[in-house]
């Protein structure tokens, strides 16, 4: 069995910004994404969104490049004014084909 690495970028953001994220993942080249309704609470600022505990998952499984420049695009819009976690694991693929 051969497998091959890559990273998978992780979103954490409000919903109201799902559909500005997925476009700008798809953006810079990503080929799919999974989302998940996901709750959870930090140290860090207030949400703006309408139920503040209530959150998105958006997981992208990505060549270290693109996962870099999904992180900076991020980074670059959206940390000055919004609560998001971005970060990436390495993982290891069996269907690299499909990425």
């Amino acid at each position: 069995m051969s497998t091959k690495s890559f990273r998978l970028v992780t979103i954490i953001c409000e919903p109201v910004l799902s559909s500005a994220i997925i476009e700008l993942i798809k953006s810079v080249g990503a080929s799919g994404f999974t989302l998940t309704d996901v709750r959870g609470e930090g140290s860090g600022e207030k949400s703006s969104g309408e139920v503040p505990e209530e959150k998105l998952k958006i997981e992208i499984v990505a060549d270290a490049s693109l996962a870099g420049k999904i992180m900076g695009e991020i980074a670059t819009v959206y940390f000055e004014n919004y609560s998001i976690i971005v970060y990436s694991t390495e993982i290891s693929i069996l269907r690299p084909n499909k990425f």
